[in-house]
């Protein structure tokens, strides 16, 4: 239809345009140029020199990914578990530790079996000792399994580049004097009332770290640590208790014998009028070890 009407002249009328509610901005004047820089072409502003290129940052080195730690070889602590629960049915769970001064012990209040992971590798055989070990009530068998697990643990290879510690030098603390003129006196009491004499007068040391333990009698170097907790926070003659129980470790080494609280312990310590486990319950003046 409009090619129609466009033949005939007919013109379509301008369509108004919308109003806007916004004011008409005013057109910029055109700006008058400034007599007094009035330039001829040829003395216009001069060239701007152009920028030289910014140097880039050198590419920072690419990190390599941090590999992996190795994944332990030999039995899982779950199937270590699997061959002790059957002997030891107490323990619960098993951890394997870096610890090669102390290659196996008991945690978490006879639940735990803590070993060295180099027991990952042992036979089976030698992981029912450790179970008989720390489960035997007859003497003879936690014997026959100590020799056994004395046996692996003395094959086992020293890791490359491992240095041994040395011995730790102690000091006495300020303080510590008269606990420990204490214990010497004791220490000499029974030296010659039960020793006869014969026992070496070792240092005595009180430490103040020692919280699971009340006392350490130390082949190397000789010496006999006691807890200071025990000679602050519990009753009298809790340290002195400790100190005999240490001398008689101390006899044992003297004789030439390994240290333990096997029957001949447990003789000494009807004696001594000490307890004949390697544990026991101290008086404590405030109900609770500090």
């Amino acid at each position: 239809m409009d090619d129609v009407l466009d033949l005939f002249g007919w013109v379509p009328p301008s369509r108004p345009r919308p109003k806007s509610s916004a004011p008409a901005r005013p057109r910029p004047a055109p700006a008058r140029p400034d007599p007094a820089l009035d330039l001829p072409p040829a003395a216009s502003a001069p060239p701007r020199p152009a920028a030289e290129p910014k140097p880039r940052p050198a590419p920072e080195p690419k990190q390599e990914p941090r590999s992996a730690p190795p994944a332990r070889s030999g039995r899982s602590e779950a199937e270590v578990l699997a061959i002790v629960a059957p002997i030891a049915p107490h323990f619960r769970k098993v951890v394997y530790t870096r610890n090669r001064r102390i290659m196996a012990s008991v945690g978490d209040r006879g639940r735990e079996l803590r070993v060295n992971d180099a027991f990952a590798h042992a036979p089976r055989e030698v992981l029912v000792a450790v179970g008989r070990l720390f489960s035997a009530r007859d003497a003879r068998t936690r014997a026959r399994a100590k020799d056994t697990v004395r046996q692996f643990i003395a094959q086992i290879p020293l890791e490359a580049g491992a240095v041994r510690r040395k011995p730790r030098t102690r000091q006495v603390q300020p303080g510590d004097e008269a606990h420990l003129q204490r214990l010497l006196d004791e220490f000499r009491r029974v030296n010659a009332a039960y020793f006869e004499g014969t026992l070496p007068e070792v240092p005595l040391y009180l430490s103040r770290q020692m919280r699971r333990r009340n006392g350490h009698f130390c082949s190397n170097p000789l010496e006999i640590v006691i807890s200071r907790s025990l000679c602050t926070h519990a009753h009298e003659g809790q340290a002195e208790h400790t100190l005999r129980h240490e001398m008689i470790h101390l006899w044992q080494h003297a004789s030439g014998k390994k240290p333990d609280h096997g029957p001949e312990f447990r003789a000494w310590a009807r004696k001594l009028d000490v307890h004949p486990r390697a544990t026991r319950r101290v008086e404590w003046k405030n109900q609770r070890r500090p």
